[in-house]
């Protein structure tokens, strides 16, 4: 049903060890008093810097990470255990945080020219609008969808503000503050910390409408990451260890768990769920590689092997009339195409074919616009096919779409462009409860998630199902004769109102790649596309 790339991992192992940051996901249990943190997973598994996660809902989790050299938004799915990618900036994002009553998150941007400042990004599109204008934010977090409780760089010093966006007042609160706010559960109290005691930091309890602060406890030495199981329980991490503090109860923090099992070696942001039933951290873990061995992926089968070969050579091919096109090289970029090239908008709208044409094409392209670039900001593959999320640059505009490469041996021979636009609703709701009840084999529930007069195709546009009664008999035997069957999302991107899903699915003992693209309309899936 959908396809996962598996591609050659070739990983130099040198004789040191290096620091990287992950994201890690526990499961809590509380007793009386007694808390476990068990379960752990990485969940970021990426290569640098992965940290501030936070939960958007009791199913998904944002958090800052590395991609392409600058920092981006990804978001994880724990239902799938997938992970996509949810900005599209120029800049660097930090500090995802849920806007309360809106489908919408924030995130501290840092900008290539160095303006920082906090933006609102959209669920759905991932369009984005400064929400502070005058205030260099480093930390924040939301006390209600129209105040904002933050840190602020002034001075080589972080100050506490609270920002009223529908007012546009800033009020400075204190002096001297630390990276870590936190609604404190049931109450109309922000907790921050406090660093004007340099002997002794102190997490402080601030009334964002009166601007009241208490004193609440004393942090470890140096030590400003903590979050709220609950009302009257703090957890705090320091080293490799976490900690605990039952206000009114326990006269210091008290040990709870020890995660060097789990590589870590030093914690730094941690965060709990609404029902205290999870637990988000970031922790520096240590990556130890050995000299010149070289470990690859093992090939389960000659098919297997082929396929790898055939997708290792496509994005070869990709790849390589990327940077003449960044250089506006004419002749060498057309070169990476074949002679009788055949260019198209998704689905199958013709707009030109012929290495001649394109090359005039791009002459007048290039003559229109004085600066033009594109970045890959995300890829899949599928034997000899490449689908590429982009970053194109036409003067001061940055726009996104996605592009379907198809290769031959030695050329990109079919070029389709999906353009970006923007919906009213999040395309991934209908595909996600699609991908549940596919893997319940509920053949009723499959159906409903389609519109009655769906169509199936194989790409480009070959017609394979057509309405749900012939849906229906395609997927009711095979629901019924494949007791193990499960896909999983392992790559996914989002444009418009399509969904492109990168699956691995298991069919009776045998794993199966495919790519599929979702076109969503009035909240069901009314056309599917199979790369298979």
């Amino acid at each position: 049903m959908r396809y996962f790339l598996i591609s050659l991992l070739l990983l130099p192992i040198i004789a040191i060890s290096q620091t990287n940051t992950e994201v890690f996901l526990f499961d809590v249990e509380t007793a009386n008093s007694n808390i476990s943190v068990k379960n752990g997973k990485n969940i970021s598994n990426n290569q640098g810097y992965d940290n501030q996660p936070s939960f958007l809902d009791d199913r998904y989790i944002v958090f800052a990470a590395t991609r392409n050299e600058q920092t981006d938004i990804a978001k994880f799915d724990t239902r799938y255990n997938g992970k996509i990618w949810i900005n599209f900036s120029e800049g660097s994002e930090y500090s995802p945080l849920k806007i309360p009553n809106k489908h919408e998150f924030s995130a501290v941007r840092l900008d290539k020219d160095g303006k920082q400042r906090l933006y609102a990004y959209s669920l759905s599109n991932g369009e984005s609008s400064e929400l502070i204008k005058d205030l260099v934010v480093a930390y924040y977090t939301w006390y209600d969808d129209n105040t904002i409780v933050s840190a602020v760089i002034e001075d080589k010093e972080l100050n506490l503000y609270v920002s009223n966006l529908d007012k546009g007042t800033n009020k400075k609160i204190a002096s001297n503050v630390g990276r870590s706010f936190h609604k404190i559960p049931d109450s109309d109290l922000v907790s921050f910390i406090s660093k004007a005691n340099k002997n002794q930091w102190q997490i402080k309890s601030l009334n964002p409408k009166t601007g009241k602060v208490k004193i609440i406890a004393n942090t470890l030495k140096n030590v400003e990451d903590i979050c709220w199981l609950d009302s009257k329980t703090l957890l705090l991490g320091k080293d490799n260890i976490l900690y605990k503090l039952r206000l009114q109860r326990d006269n210091n923090w008290k040990k709870i768990a020890d995660l060097s099992n789990y590589g870590i070696t030093k914690i730094s942001r941690i965060a709990t769920n609404n029902s205290a039933t999870k637990l988000l951290l970031a922790g520096d873990i240590v990556v130890d590689k050995t000299a010149t061995e070289i470990v690859e992926e093992p090939i389960v089968d000659d098919s297997d092997a082929t396929r790898i070969a055939m997708e290792k050579n496509a994005i070869k091919i990709v790849q390589r009339h990327i940077e003449p096109f960044n250089n506006r090289k004419l002749d060498e970029f057309a070169y990476n195409f074949d002679s009788n090239i055949l260019v198209n908008r998704f689905p199958r709208a013709k707009m030109y074919s012929g290495r001649n044409t394109l090359k005039e094409h791009y002459r007048l392209f290039f003559k229109k616009n004085k600066k033009t670039h594109v970045k890959v900001i995300n890829r899949m593959a599928h034997k000899n096919m490449v689908i590429d999320e982009e970053l194109v640059t036409l003067d001061n505009t940055t726009k996104r779409q996605v592009t379907i490469y198809e290769t031959d041996a030695d050329n990109i021979k079919i070029m389709t462009i999906i353009s970006n636009s923007k919906t009213d609703a999040n395309p991934e709701y209908i595909v996600n409860e699609q991908l549940e009840v596919y893997n319940n084999r509920d053949v009723n529930g499959f159906i409903k998630t389609y519109a009655d007069d769906v169509m199936l195709f194989t790409f480009p546009y070959t017609l394979n199902i057509e309405g749900h009664d012939a849906l229906k008999k395609q997927y009711a035997p095979f629901f019924k004769s494949t007791p193990d069957l499960n896909a999983e999302i392992v790559n996914r991107i989002v444009i418009g109102n399509k969904v492109i899903d990168k699956e691995k699915v298991l069919v009776n003992g045998k794993t199966i790649y495919a790519i599929a693209i979702y076109e969503i309309q009035n909240g069901l899936i009314s056309r599917v596309t199979f790369i298979q």
